[in-house]
């Protein structure tokens, strides 16, 4: 396979780089493909400006990188494509509205058996100033620990789940709530703190504000102490990338080193997105 010598711009921050010149609605050879994987592996942050896309053609390019995996809250799932959740506060599409959901720090799922490996947001509507989002490097987080902190932690078992995170997200009014049996599907899986990158091979922490609950074999408020402590550590100015969409933005990123929060914003503005996630294996 020839190579392709795919046009990336480092941006402020090394977490991201913006991919020039790519149009994301084609059928994208599997040269570009590769291309794009390995920029991917470089910067686990990825925007592509000035896209336009067609929820099938969004569909499409994702299942490049791998097969979908869907949401476990329904009602904001695409009404014809059930694998694109719709972040709107506007409802579209009939989903429920979200206003300013993700405001708190949090990889994508982990509160599953198999987390997400990646996830691709489209910007189709958003509003013009503020509603950025935040993404933390956690790999450079990890490396820039003491060695006594990384003796502590690598390991150590963190308990993730999403019922917590839920029932915060209800009182706040910024998710629909779930009935009883909906939310008992939601059972504690187990992750470990420190994780190795399968495609890389570097070490990254994968615990997170918002679904990382507790670690295995410490007393609660114990392990809430170190959680907090590593959590504040991870979203230090140094490790942030912080993304000011425009129209039609297209970002993916690596959930397997990445954290990621939306900010707030007018709510008399609307904010209207289709995300796309892509399956990835048992963390290790």
């Amino acid at each position: 396979m020839e190579q392709f010598d795919l046009s990336v711009e480092p941006r402020d921050h090394a977490l991201a780089a913006t991919v020039h010149d790519i149009d994301l609605s084609q059928d994208l050879d599997e040269a570009v493909i590769a291309a794009i994987r390995a920029a991917w592996m470089k910067n686990p942050v990825l925007v592509f400006p000035g896209q336009t896309l067609t929820p099938e053609q969004h569909l499409a390019y994702s299942r490049r990188f791998g097969d979908l995996q869907g949401h476990t809250v329904k009602n904001i799932l695409h009404p014809e494509y059930p694998e694109i959740l719709v972040l709107s506060n506007r409802g579209r599409g009939g989903t429920a509205p979200i206003n300013n959901g993700g405001a708190y720090w949090h990889s994508d799922i982990t509160y599953e058996e198999i987390p997400p490996m990646g996830s691709i947001l489209y910007g189709f509507e958003v509003p013009p100033e503020d509603g950025d989002t935040l993404y933390a490097d956690m790999t450079a987080a990890y490396e820039a620990l003491d060695g006594e902190t990384k003796g502590q932690i690598d390991g150590t078992i963190g308990i993730h789940t999403y019922r917590n995170r839920h029932l915060a997200m209800v009182e706040a009014g910024v998710r629909p709530a779930q009935t009883e049996e909906q939310m008992a599907k939601w059972a504690d899986v187990e992750h470990p703190v420190v994780r190795t990158h399968p495609e890389t091979g570097r070490k990254a922490l994968y615990i997170n504000e918002g679904f990382t609950n507790a670690i295995k074999g410490l007393a609660e408020d114990e392990g809430r102490q170190l959680l907090d402590r590593l959590c504040a550590h991870a979203t230090e100015d140094r490790f942030v990338y912080r993304h000011q969409w425009q129209p039609c933005d297209v970002v993916m990123w690596d959930n397997r080193c990445t954290m990621h929060r939306a900010t707030t914003y007018d709510l008399s503005y609307e904010r209207s997105m289709h995300r796309t996630t892509i399956r990835g294996i048992k963390p290790a």
